[in-house]
Order: structure tokens, then C-alpha cells, then sequence
């Protein structure tokens, strides 16, 4: 497909398509735009203008009378953060003069892949991740072990959601009522802890779910003066936040017969 392209249109789909992986990986704002810099830098492009958002990316070049303009959709956030240091790391051979040829570096940029790990490995950790929570709100080992099996059907809750393609914020809201729905009825009916106690393993079960990473990735973008990317992601965050406290809040007035208010 590149040997129909024009040089300059070669190099326009080229800082559209790192843009765009960058964006899909999880990169703050301004990285990308400094890694777009360094290579158009490299590359020799003068006369450009790169527009990100959150729905897409588009990059407009001129040189003469040639125009070239090349749009991706963002189609989601996410976050690997392998993904974004290997594209890094491109950049910065570009910017060294290791890497110059247009063609090569578009290939490599498209031969890097997003690492996936093992979701039974991520549901175990992440459930530990709750257990630790417990622990440092002084838990005992009864309560940590609640907030263990509470994790697991949390994220197992929203690792099913996702794999049947449902809105992400229902996907956060019923994990956290189940979650904390599970955690509850081992802790008060099975290792029977103290009414002290119980609150602390539903709060350390919900804690997984807080987007912590998308969070400070919007406090950065609108301290940097992208302020709106940031605000569109600090909104995301908030409004996956406000889902998993409506779970939360439904399975405590389930097991409780009242509001946490």
C-alpha cells in the first residue's frame, strides 16, 4: 500500500498512525505531541499541523501545492504502558538518526503490539491487590480473606462484562455489587467478623476499581495546558468512579437494609 503513496503522504500517515497507538496505548497528551515534534524534526517536515482529541487523530501536511490529510479514530483509552516505551523508544532512534527511512519506521511502528496478560492472572492479583487494601486499614486475616474472594468475583464480574461487549460503566457498577455483595455475606455469615470490620473489606474490595491511571493521566493533560483531553478524561474516570459507587451503594443497602449515608 505505501508504494502508491506519495513521500509526503507516506510521512503523514506515519505520525498519524504513532499518534494514534500512543493514544490507544494510554500516553499522556504531551508525549505524543513531543514524539510527533521529534520525528517531523527528524523527518524534515516543516509545514504541519497535528490535531489530537479524544475521538481521533488528524494530520494535515503541506508542502507546495501538495496537501495531504490523514485521519484515525480513537476508538478507546486504554493502558499498556509496554506499547507506549516501545513507541518511545522508536521515536528516540529517529531523533538519534538511527532510523530515518519513512517506510521502516512506519513498519515498525505497526509491528509493535500491546502485551495481554493472562486475565486469570490479573483476576488473582487484582484480589490480592483488595486483601492488601484490608491490611492496611487493619484488617484481620479473616477480613483480608473476604476482601480476597470479594476481588475475585469482582473482576471476574467485569473481565465477563467486557468480553460480552457491555457499556463499561455497567461493567464497573455490577462488579462492584457483586463484589462487595460476596465480600459481605462471607464476612458476616461465614467467618462471622465484627460489624467494625465488615465496612473494611467491602471499601478494600471497591478500591480495584477506582481508575487511578486515567485519573492522573487528565490531571497532567490539564496542568500541561491540554486542558480538553484532561477534562474529558478526568470526566471518564469520574463517571466510572460514580458507577462502581452505585454498585457499592446498592449492595450495602442489599445486605444492610440501608444506605451508606
Amino acid at each position: 500500500m505505501e508504494k502508491d503513496l506519495s513521500p509526503l503522504a507516506l510521512k503523514a500517515k506515519l505520525l498519524c498512525t504513532l499518534a494514534w497507538r500512543l493514544a490507544q496505548a494510554g500516553a499522556e497528551t504531551r508525549l505524543i505531541v513531543q514524539s510527533l515534534k521529534k520525528i517531523s524534526c527528524a523527518l524534515d517536515i516543516k509545514n504541519n499541523e497535528i490535531g489530537i482529541s479524544r475521538s481521533g487523530v488528524i494530520v494535515k501536511l503541506t508542502q507546495g501545492n501538495e496537501q495531504v490529510i490523514e485521519y484515525k479514530e480513537i476508538k478507546f483509552l486504554g493502558i499498556n504502558m509496554y506499547q507506549v516505551s516501545r513507541l518511545h523508544k522508536i521515536c528516540l532512534q529517529v531523533e538519534k538518526g538511527e532510523l530515518l527511512d519513512p517506510k521502516q519506521i512506519l513498519h515498525k511502528i505497526r509491528a509493535t503490539r500491546p502485551v495481554h496478560y493472562s486475565k486469570n492472572l490479573l483476576i488473582v492479583l487484582e484480589a490480592i491487590a483488595a486483601g492488601a487494601f484490608a491490611y492496611l486499614n487493619d484488617a484481620s486475616i479473616a477480613a483480608c480473606l473476604c476482601s480476597i474472594i470479594g476481588g475475585i468475583v469482582l473482576m471476574s464480574t467485569r473481565f465477563c462484562c467486557i468480553k460480552r461487549r457491555f457499556f463499561e460503566n455497567f461493567a464497573f457498577m455490577l462488579a462492584a455489587f457483586l463484589g462487595c455483595s460476596t465480600t459481605y455475606l462471607c464476612a458476616n455469615y461465614v467467618v462471622q467478623l465484627a460489624p467494625d470490620e465488615i465496612p473494611r473489606c467491602m471499601i478494600a474490595t471497591s478500591l480495584i476499581l477506582v481508575p487511578g491511571f486515567p485519573f492522573i493521566n487528565g490531571f497532567l493533560d490539564v496542568f500541561k495546558g491540554y486542558v480538553d483531553i484532561g477534562l474529558i478524561r478526568l470526566f471518564n474516570s469520574l463517571v466510572l468512579t460514580m458507577s462502581a459507587a452505585i454498585g457499592v451503594s446498592l449492595a450495602i443497602l442489599l445486605t444492610t437494609g440501608a444506605l451508606p449515608w
